[in-house]
C-alpha cells in the first residue's frame, strides 16, 4: 500500500455554521451548487422533516468516521447504519485512508469529501429515503476534479455509499460515471457568477448524464418526502397507544384507593382529583328517530360545519 500524506487545505470549516473562509472570504459549498442545479429535488417535503433527514445523516456520518478512527461502534440511532457500512467495506475490500477531507480551488468552492480510500478512490455516504443518481454524480465529480487540483493525484474510482433506513431499501455501494473536469470547471464557474444553470444541464444531457425518469405514481399511492411525516406518525399513535393504557390503569387505581379510603376528592399545588359516584346516563338513538319520526327530526336537528380532517388506520 502507497504511503502518504494528503495536502491539508487552507481553508476554514465552521461546523456549527457550515460555512467555509479562506482569509476572511466566504466559499461555497458544493451541495450548494447541487440544489442550484436540481431545485426540485426536495421541494414537496417539509423543512422539518428536511432538519429531520439532516440531522440524522449527520449522526451517521459521525458514526462513521468514529468507527473509521477508532473502530468504536456507536451506542445510538447510527448502530445499524454502521454496521452496514462495516459490512459493505469488507464485501469491497475498499480502505479509508481518511474521513472528511476538505478540498478547494481557494477561490469559489469548497466542501468535505466523505471519504478518500488508499486507492484514490472517492465515497460520499447517503441516508436519503431514495437515490438522487445523477445529484451525486454531480458532487463526486466537482469532488475529483478539487481533489486532482488540490493533490496532484488522480481521483480513481467514484462511489455511493447508501446507508437508508430499513424500510427504505438495503444499503449498498454504487460506482458512479463521472462527469468530465472541464464541466465542473464550467459550472463551478457560472454558479459563482449566478448565471442560470441551464447551460450546465444542457451540457450534462449532451454529453448523456440526465436523471432518471420518475416513476410515475399511482393515485392514492404515498409520495415521496411522506414517508418520514407517516413514519412519525406511526411512532406517536404508539405513544399514544402506551400512555393511553398506562392513564387508564392509575386511575383505576386511584379510584380504587378513593374508595378504601371512602373520599370523593384528594387535591394538591398540582392536581385535584375527584371520584364521581356511579350513575346512568340517557342518550337518544339518532338513527331510529330518523327513520321512526322524521318529522320530529327534522324540527329539531342542528346542521354545523365541519372542517376538513383525516383519519388513519395503522395495518
Amino acid at each position: 500500500m502507497e504511503n502518504f500524506n494528503l495536502p491539508e487545505s487552507p481553508v476554514v470549516f465552521d461546523r456549527a455554521s457550515h460555512t467555509y473562509d479562506l482569509n476572511g472570504h466566504q466559499l461555497s459549498g458544493v451541495t450548494a451548487i447541487v440544489k442550484w442545479l436540481f431545485p426540485d429535488t426536495y421541494k414537496n417535503i417539509p423543512q422539518y422533516i428536511l432538519d429531520a433527514a439532516a440531522e440524522h445523516g449527520t449522526l451517521v456520518h459521525d458514526s462513521c468516521e468514529l468507527y473509521d478512527s477508532m473502530a468504536i461502534m456507536p451506542d445510538n440511532d447510527a448502530l445499524q447504519h454502521v454496521r452496514d457500512y462495516v459490512r459493505l467495506l469488507e464485501e469491497t475490500g475498499m480502505k479509508v485512508r481518511c474521513s472528511e477531507y476538505l478540498v478547494s480551488d481557494e477561490r469559489y468552492v469548497a466542501s468535505s469529501i466523505d471519504k478518500v480510500f488508499c486507492d484514490d478512490s472517492l465515497a460520499d455516504i447517503k441516508t436519503t429515503s431514495k437515490i438522487h443518481k445523477l445529484n451525486v454524480q454531480v458532487q463526486l465529480s466537482i469532488y475529483a476534479y478539487l481533489y486532482e487540483m488540490q493533490t496532484g493525484r488522480k481521483a480513481n474510482r467514484l462511489y455511493l455509499i447508501w446507508l437508508p433506513k430499513p424500510q427504505y431499501g438495503e444499503a449498498k455501494v454504487m460506482e458512479l460515471e463521472r462527469i468530465c473536469s472541464e464541466w465542473c470547471e464550467a459550472t463551478i464557474s457560472r454558479y459563482a457568477q449566478g448565471l442560470d444553470p441551464m447551460d450546465s444541464l444542457a451540457e450534462l444531457a449532451g454529453m448523456g448524464f440526465s436523471p432518471e425518469p420518475e416513476k410515475k405514481r399511482v393515485e392514492g399511492e404515498i409520495p415521496e418526502g411522506m414517508e418520514s411525516v407517516i413514519e412519525e406518525l406511526m411512532i406517536v399513535k404508539k405513544q399514544l397507544d402506551i400512555y393511553s393504557e398506562r392513564e387508564k390503569q392509575l386511575k383505576e387505581a386511584l379510584l380504587t384507593a378513593m374508595q378504601s379510603a371512602g373520599e370523593d376528592k384528594w387535591s394538591s399545588d398540582l392536581i385535584t382529583i375527584s371520584r364521581r359516584a356511579a350513575s346512568e346516563r340517557v342518550s337518544i338513538d339518532t338513527k331510529a328517530l330518523q327513520k321512526n319520526e322524521p318529522a320530529i327530526w327534522e324540527s329539531y336537528k342542528k346542521v354545523s360545519k365541519v372542517a376538513e380532517s383525516l383519519t388513519y388506520k395503522v395495518l
